[in-house]
């Protein structure tokens, strides 16, 4: 007999999948490669630079707290970028400051916490018509609703940004699905989240022909 869990992930995933699709990445044309424009305060999008340049993606992911702080990104949103960075599955860079040093320090400590028992797949799957799409797991996934839920209070939108450059979102991107997911809020993530068997989902961050969506792996 199916599970109600199952029922709510095959409800849900259908309608999604014959909206959206699942071809290969669209060819490179302007209209369709274009992220979501970016509705941030300036001073945000200026902390998200200098935290996007100060990270590493590839094999080793990895954020230099010292290089962000040099590249202009203010304490705060360093505290909580190196946070989230850690309990989405990165690692901090070693510091090579003082300063740099007392503002991770409780990053490891917290973020580590949360990785105990992460599931799903994580990593970036490609472009297509309905804008990139970012495969989270468990833990890139509780970091990035938290993330949204802290914007969506009036807070920083660090928390999120981090767990999509993580996950292996380009760089380029990632302000603009931020900025479009956390205009929306929540409630679609948590959804999509409910439906997934192990709490983890695949995030498609929108284009000029498609909001941000998202289903469960």
């Amino acid at each position: 007999m199916t599970s109600e869990s199952q029922m709510k992930k095959l409800i849900f995933a259908l309608p999604l999948a014959l909206l959206l699709g699942f071809g290969a990445p669209v060819a490179a044309n302007a209209a369709a490669e274009a992220p979501p424009t970016s509705a941030l305060p300036a001073s945000e999008t200026a902390n998200l630079e200098a935290l996007l340049a100060a990270s590493h993606t590839g094999d080793h992911t990895s954020f230099d707290a010292a290089l962000a702080s040099t590249l202009g990104a203010s304490d705060a949103s360093i505290v909580e970028y190196s946070t989230s960075f850690v309990a989405a599955g990165g690692t901090l860079a070693d510091v090579t400051t003082a300063h740099a040093s007392a503002l991770t320090q409780d990053a490891a400590t917290e973020g580590l916490a949360a990785l105990a028992a992460c599931e799903g797949t994580s990593g970036y799957t490609g472009l297509y018509w309905f804008g990139s799409q970012v495969a989270l797991d468990s833990c890139g996934t509780s970091a990035f609703i938290n993330g949204v839920g802290i914007a969506a209070a009036g807070g920083g939108v660090y928390a999120a940004a981090s767990a999509l450059t993580v996950a292996g979102l380009p760089a380029a991107a990632v302000v603009g699905v931020v900025a479009a997911v956390a205009a929306l809020g929540v409630g679609f993530l948590n959804i999509c989240r409910d439906a997934s068997g192990t709490g983890s989902i695949y995030l498609n961050g929108g284009s000029p022909l498609a909001p941000p969506t998202c289903w469960g792996q």
